[in-house]
């Protein structure tokens, strides 16, 4: 739906009805502002990501304790 199509749409209804549809379009943002704004948990952060999915290298193997240590 283009802004045409909602204009042409919305010029068919009576005032009170296109309040009625600035006023809900209003609450609309104001719900899509406050989802953005609001603090995301660790789960949902990047780092959460990165544990849910660490990166993987082909062939990789970590040293053991006593390997780390000789150094």
């Amino acid at each position: 739906m283009g802004y045409a199509e909602l204009i042409l749409t919305l010029e068919q209804l009576p005032e009170e009805k296109q309040a009625e549809v600035l006023d809900f379009a209003k609450f609309l943002v104001q719900q899509a502002r406050k989802e953005e704004s609001e603090p995301k948990t660790l789960g949902e952060s990047s780092l959460g990501e990165f544990i849910r999915n660490p990166l993987s290298v082909p062939d990789f193997k970590p040293l053991s304790r006593e390997e780390a240590n000789a150094r």
